[in-house]
């Protein structure tokens, strides 16, 4: 931070300007415990970054076009899920025409020319598709007028939360394009895969719903709804609509003699990404009995954070009282 400080007050630059251009560690993490880095004040997962990598020269691609217009690299160039130039409407150039190799300015310490060479202001680009023009016109500054909640009025860093969701999600089909399709019809397309899973809920069990994990019928899908920890001030819209599913779910299954797909159990790490807090709040929050276990626990001993063991009803009511307000806050730090 000194070095860039110092270069700052060398070139004549206004403080923390090089800091706002530099990808700094964030302390959030994506779905699945993805690290992110963060630039300008927006957070993105390091998995999303071109960059050198140990297995070989991952490729910074460029548009020719704008390199004749300006030679500079532009920073949208280092993110995967950018494949096109939307101002010139061209496919990004990923290999060098002449010879071939990845163009990568970091590794040939080089921005308009390759080794070879080459210069990449007379290479020639194909048109790219639509999908892949709005995805690199809308993924930073975003699209007020679009009906896709990916595109809306939610921030650059919940763009890229959606992304590794739908990446995490539909790993044999993901492609970035793909995402923009499956937004667009959000939430109905996710509730009727839901609802698939519901009504056959029934066939997969091995034991009653009330000694039956959630997670084994639903899969990781309480976990990876919780696409940015810590969360923001505003909750994620896949967070929020996988809420408003299992409140709907809970209220249309309500509780009787016979158990049923609302009473199965959810483990301390999917309370807690229910509850939008900690380990630390879920544990007191069933000493003090709010939360019962659904299995006698031994004596002094902690409750595994991945095994279910709470009723998932019990806490969707729970939070449910606290109101749309409650985020997060359900007990005094003493």
């Amino acid at each position: 931070m000194r070095a860039l400080g110092l270069l700052e007050s060398l070139l004549g630059l206004p403080s923390y300007e090089l800091q706002k251009l530099a990808l700094l560690r964030s302390n959030k993490t994506f779905v699945g415990g993805m690290t992110a880095v963060q630039r300008n004040g927006i957070d993105i997962p390091l998995s999303f970054i071109r960059y050198a990598s140990e297995d070989g020269v991952d490729a910074v691609p460029i548009c020719p076009e704008c390199l004749y217009e300006e030679a500079y690299i532009r920073q949208a160039w280092h993110l995967k899920p950018i494949r096109a130039c939307a101002k010139h409407k061209c496919e990004l150039v990923h290999q060098c025409p002449e010879c071939q190799e990845p163009i990568n300015y970091i590794e040939n310490e080089s921005i308009d020319r390759c080794v070879c060479g080459f210069e990449f202001i007379k290479a020639s680009s194909a048109k790219a598709c639509q999908q892949d023009i709005k995805l690199s016109g809308c993924l930073i500054s975003g699209d007020d007028s679009s009906s896709s909640p990916l595109f809306a009025s939610v921030s650059t860093t919940h763009r890229f939360a959606a992304l590794a969701w739908h990446q995490k999600r539909y790993p044999e089909k993901h492609q970035y394009i793909d995402a923009i399709e499956y937004f667009k019809a959000w939430p109905d397309n996710f509730y009727r895969e839901l609802d698939t899973i519901t009504s056959h809920a029934d066939l997969r069990l091995v034991n009653l719903f009330n000694k039956t994990a959630f997670k084994f019928i639903y899969g990781d899908l309480i976990l990876q709804s919780q696409c940015i920890h810590p969360e923001e001030k505003e909750p994620h819209f896949i967070h929020s609509a996988l809420m408003e599913y299992l409140r709907n779910l809970v209220e249309s299954h309500p509780k009787s003699k016979k158990s049923n797909v609302a009473d199965m159990l959810v483990s301390v790490a999917e309370t807690a990404a229910l509850l939008s807090t900690n380990y630390e709040q879920v544990y007191r929050l069933y000493q003090d009995g709010v939360l019962s276990s659904g299995y006698r626990q031994k004596m002094k001993q902690r409750v595994a954070p991945h095994v279910g063991v709470f009723y998932l009803r019990q806490v969707i009511e729970y939070k449910a009282s606290f109101g749309a307000n409650g985020q997060g806050v359900y007990l005094s730090s003493w």
